[in-house]
């Protein structure tokens, strides 16, 4: 099942938003970065395998993976903590990490967690029930090794990829016992810097079947 997704205006939008380092909870066009919040997300059976291999964990053995929140991700999650000794209001809140935890037995399972951004309090968009994150902005021509741009240069060998597509890449996986999750891959640019970068976001979308 294929779920609606974020324009890609307002990826490029939030990478920008990101760059000055300011995130405000609501604009004033009334567009409104939704919360964040720590949540535990598991998909099991062949979808748990696919994302698994997708994002580069072993599909046979015990495997993991942390990967960095985005910075409007992550400034959200700070607004949630406030978990520093001296309050922070630039818009740079410290660094988040979510786990990615796969276990093949008994039952193929992959969990993700803790941080998961809440799109039912999102503006204008409200999807209720749909959690996410996103990477850091993924620079074009970055020979970085670090674990979002190996999903990056795997996801670009996957058929699905589309260059010239809005997204370039859109795959979802539902488990057996009904929820889902995608995986997204968006052009973005970067324009904190002179000239402005080309790159890419990945979004990582759930939507458990309880909520």
């Amino acid at each position: 099942m294929k779920t609606a997704h974020r324009p890609a205006r307002l990826i490029t939008a939030a990478v920008a938003a990101a760059s000055l380092s300011v995130l405000l909870p609501v604009s004033v066009s009334g567009a409104r970065f939704p919360n964040a919040l720590e949540k535990q997300i598991v998909i099991r059976g062949d979808a748990a395998v696919s994302v698994a291999t997708l994002l580069g964990l072993s599909s046979t053995a015990p495997s993991s993976a942390s990967l960095q929140l985005g910075s409007g991700d992550a400034w959200a999650v700070y607004l949630l903590r406030h978990d520093t000794k001296k309050e922070i209001t630039d818009g740079n809140g410290p660094a988040r990490y979510n786990n990615v935890r796969f276990s093949p037995a008994p039952t193929a399972s992959l969990t993700i967690g803790p941080y998961w951004l809440d799109l039912g309090t999102r503006l204008p968009e409200m999807r209720a029930g749909y959690y996410s994150f996103s990477s850091p902005f993924l620079s074009e021509d970055s020979t970085s090794n670090d674990p979002w741009m190996r999903v990056l240069r795997r996801l670009k060998r996957e058929s699905g990829w589309n260059s010239n597509g809005r997204p370039q890449f859109e795959r979802c996986f539902a488990s057996p016992e009904g929820n889902e999750i995608c995986i997204d891959a968006y052009g973005a640019k970067d324009y904190a810097t002179k000239p402005e970068r080309n790159g890419y976001l990945i979004t990582i979308t759930a939507h458990p079947s309880f909520g």
